[in-house]
């Protein structure tokens, strides 16, 4: 007979201070890698152990596979909210956010149902291939124009990003778009996202919140109302006026759901908003930490152009249709994201009781991390955990993002699954190949890249390069 979860132990962990929990865990040079602090305490207190940070309530974090199919499958409507960090309610933002709502909202449906249909599946995807085809191969151009300058990598990116994501929701380019102020849309992105990832003492010590102690909060509601006026003002207000004109682009879906009165102008902009932030940081990331892998790892880089050269041989760009083709780069993308997923510690929130997770009670309003970092670097599963090896992913079918193989989950499981998962499985081989073909890449200065390519990470929600990446691409005849 199943033991009541009332009556189960609570996850073991360190024993917390007074007001201050387990925060000082986390203080210092550990602040940036809360991810392998959080490893490297389950060592001691296992694959499923709870830490209070500050004031902020209790979290389980959950690393290994057995624990986040538990999580994530067994449990999956009982962990059916999210944290909301204290950023999130800038302009009350989270309360109508496809990131934030709980799975029960008929909103949050709605938009999972509306990504879901038109940026994730086959159909659609296929419709807007020849956006990604441009947008990859005008990056191309771009670097290859650019042949013996040093370029900031993951910057470039972030433009070609945004404009594709731009295409598929307005059908137009937004990256060099001016917002209030003269600010660039790009620009803009960057400085909201950057606040927005940033660790906050709100977060752990709610009781400063109110006070908005570092000015997150206002600086992120500046960003957002900008964003807001810029989506509304640009995109919104003219396609209203231009006399039911059809684009055929995410935009015409909503505003036609809008004039049936099922979406409001306010909850179109955060949806738009929502769509910018998600999608553009973390394809970004992960193009960047692939290139500074690959930098690192110059005879993976040989592989990679090999591949390249004798699968494409003398068409001067990549188009997504030939992706099948590159078996190798689709090893290198999924290395990468074992190594340094996008978005390494999935967060939820149960809400409901009774919840139990590998024999530990977990009560209702507890915070549950996935430690996708620690689950990547596993090596009861993972053979060399630490070692960039794009070859153990070559014939391993079992290593699948949609598979059972937990192990293996960068983009996260259930419900809560990333819904941009196909888009980005598209766009991110298709921009790292863009920039490989036909390009050499060399560190600024000569330094040898095996030698000095710096891939200390931080953590900010997101899991980026410490330093952005730095290099110089040569062109090739």
């Amino acid at each position: 007979m199943p033991v009541p979860a009332a009556s189960l132990p609570l996850p073991p962990g360190p024993v917390g201070l007074p007001l201050v929990g387990s925060a000082l865990h986390f203080i210092g040079p550990f602040s940036r890698s809360p991810h392998a602090v959080l490893t490297r305490l389950a060592e001691t207190y296992g694959p499923i152990m709870s830490f209070r940070p500050g004031m902020a309530g209790n979290f389980v974090v959950v690393s290994s596979p057995a624990a986040a199919r538990e999580a994530l499958v067994d449990n999956d409507a009982a962990l059916a909210a999210r944290f909301v960090p204290d950023v999130a309610r800038a302009l009350d933002h989270s309360s109508e956010s496809l990131f934030f709502l709980p799975n029960s909202s008929p909103l949050w449906k709605q938009h999972r149902a509306t990504v879901g249909a038109h940026m994730s599946a086959a159909r659609s995807l296929e419709r807007t291939r020849h956006v990604r085809d441009r947008h990859a191969r005008g990056l191309a151009k771009s670097m290859r124009a650019r042949s013996g300058t040093p370029v900031v990598v993951g910057e470039a990116v972030l433009g070609s990003v945004l404009d594709v994501v731009s295409n598929i929701l307005f059908s137009e380019d937004v990256g060099d778009m001016r917002v209030q102020g003269g600010q660039l849309f790009k620009d803009l992105m960057v400085a909201v996202l950057e606040d927005w990832t940033r660790p906050n003492v709100s977060d752990a010590f709610p009781f400063l919140a109110p006070t908005d102690l570092f000015g997150s909060r206002r600086r992120v509601s500046r960003g957002l109302a900008k964003l807001y006026k810029f989506f509304d003002d640009e995109f919104i207000e003219r396609r209203l006026g231009a006399n039911g004109e059809n684009h055929g682009d995410l935009l015409d879906v909503v505003l036609a759901r809008h004039t049936m009165s099922e979406l409001t102008r306010s909850e179109i902009t955060k949806f738009f908003t929502d769509m910018f932030l998600a999608t553009s940081n973390t394809s970004r990331i992960t193009v960047e930490w692939a290139m500074a892998l690959l930098l690192k790892h110059p005879d993976k880089m040989k592989k990679v152009q090999a591949e390249l050269a004798a699968s494409i041989r003398s068409k001067e760009f990549v188009e997504e249709s030939e992706l099948n083709k590159l078996p190798y780069l689709d090893a290198v993308v999924k290395e990468t994201l074992r190594l340094q997923p996008p978005a390494p510690l999935l967060p939820r929130m149960v809400v409901v009781d009774g919840m139990s997770l590998g024999g530990f009670s977990v009560p209702i309003g507890t915070y549950v991390l996935v430690n996708l970092w620690a689950i990547g670097r596993d090596p009861a599963v993972w053979p060399k955990p630490e070692e960039f090896l794009p070859e153990r992913f070559l014939g391993n079918q079992a290593a699948d993002f949609r598979g059972l193989d937990f192990a293996y989950k960068p983009f996260g499981a259930g419900r809560r699954m990333c819904p941009g998962l196909d888009f980005a499985t598209r766009l991110v081989p298709l921009l790292l190949a863009s920039i490989l073909h036909k390009i050499e890449w060399r560190l600024p200065g000569g330094m040898a890249p095996n030698k000095y390519v710096d891939l200390k990470d931080r953590y900010s929600m997101v899991l980026e390069l410490a330093k952005p990446l730095n290099a110089v691409p040569v062109s090739m005849p």
